[in-house]
């Protein structure tokens, strides 16, 4: 099932989308949901090479509860016992 849709893009994106199809003899609208497909697959996944990774599980603290009381141990305890 398709369902069909209107945009609106700016002259400038418009231009470039349909120099695009001439060089690549796709469609716009092929380039369109191509595009979309790339953009919505990038979103939902995560980059296994993106550094951040590297830093999950290299220390432990020991303390059952850090996930709850990270604050208190981070700033010390608040003032009222709260």
């Amino acid at each position: 099932m398709s369902v069909r849709m209107q945009i609106y893009l700016s002259d400038q994106l418009y231009a470039a989308l349909k120099q695009r199809a001439r060089k690549t003899k796709k469609a716009m609208s092929e380039q369109i949901r191509e595009s979309l497909r790339v953009y919505l697959a990038s979103e939902q996944t995560a980059d296994p090479t993106d550094p951040i990774w590297l830093i999950a599980g290299m220390g432990s603290s020991g303390l059952g509860d850090l996930s709850e009381r990270h604050d208190d141990y981070l700033y010390g305890q608040r003032k009222g016992g709260d």
